[in-house]
């Protein structure tokens, strides 16, 4: 295939609509940006459909090298004139390469046999970076997944995509279920529910995380709704020692998902 230099090329087209939420539905795909991000997504083994690039890439440090691999892994690789990938892309500096990727539809209750299981449910955080910035905490903590309740943000914008810095395809995201159907496939598989909560009975620290166990973070704004409050089984709060009002959401789930961890290594 020849170098693509129309805005009317059909791959260009799509790629657009990818910049919408609609668009990702329709294709059932969204894409991640930068030679990192890639290389990640062969790492992860995620499902690439196709890879975009212009020949800028080859003169970033590994651009040639990630290029060379994608064509040994059997991957499409398209290549688009260096103007019209900077109208593509979602960033003010073109990284040169992105990668069209399948979401995957992931089903909760084949990860429930896990003795460790630990997961994070993320309930009403509308915006895509604090979103981001969870997944890549939970997938550094080596949590099993993120179960997403509707009014979140998208995990596939771009946005959100960036912030995760990759984590979007190492660790399951869990997306379209209902509250009590959610609910009912973790009681059912003897997952307890441990919400944060500035109004919590028990200091984070004091908790017992071990075991299978669902963290639940809420929005900064409203703290977790009350549909899902009542399937908590226990709410822990982070001692506010200082003057500000609440903590940052990403920061409050870090800070939990790390206590979780450093139980399940002692």
């Amino acid at each position: 295939m020849g170098v693509i230099t129309s805005e009317s090329n059909p791959l260009v087209k799509r790629v657009r609509k990818l910049h919408t939420r609609k668009g990702r539905e329709k294709y059932g795909e969204f894409f991640v940006e930068g030679i990192r991000g890639v290389e990640q997504l062969l790492e992860n083994g995620a499902a690439i459909r196709t890879v975009i690039y212009s020949e800028e890439v080859c003169g970033i440090n590994g651009g040639e090298d990630l290029l060379s691999r994608l064509r040994e892994n059997g991957t499409d690789v398209c290549r688009v004139d260096g103007s019209l990938f900077g109208k593509m892309t979602d960033t003010v500096t073109p990284q040169f390469i992105l990668a069209l990727v399948g979401i995957k539809d992931y089903i909760l209750s084949d990860i429930l046999s896990k003795e460790t299981l630990m997961l994070v449910i993320v309930d009403g955080i509308q915006d895509p970076g604090n979103l981001g910035t969870i997944i890549r905490t939970a997938d550094a903590a080596g949590a099993d997944g993120v179960i997403l309740f509707k009014g979140t943000a998208d995990p596939y914008s771009p946005k959100c995509v960036r912030s995760t810095m990759g984590s979007i395809s190492g660790i399951p995201v869990f997306t379209g279920n209902s509250v009590e159907d959610t609910f009912k496939v973790l009681e059912s598989g003897g997952v307890k529910i441990i919400a944060a909560s500035t109004d919590g009975d028990m200091p984070y620290y004091r908790e017992d995380f071990r075991g299978k166990t669902a963290i639940v973070i809420g929005s900064e704004a409203a703290g977790i709704s009350p549909g899902v409050r009542e399937y908590a089984d226990r709410f822990a709060r982070i001692p506010m020692r200082g003057k500000a009002e609440s903590l940052n959401a990403a920061v409050a789930c870090g800070i939990i998902l790390y206590k979780a961890v450093e139980q399940r290594l002692t």
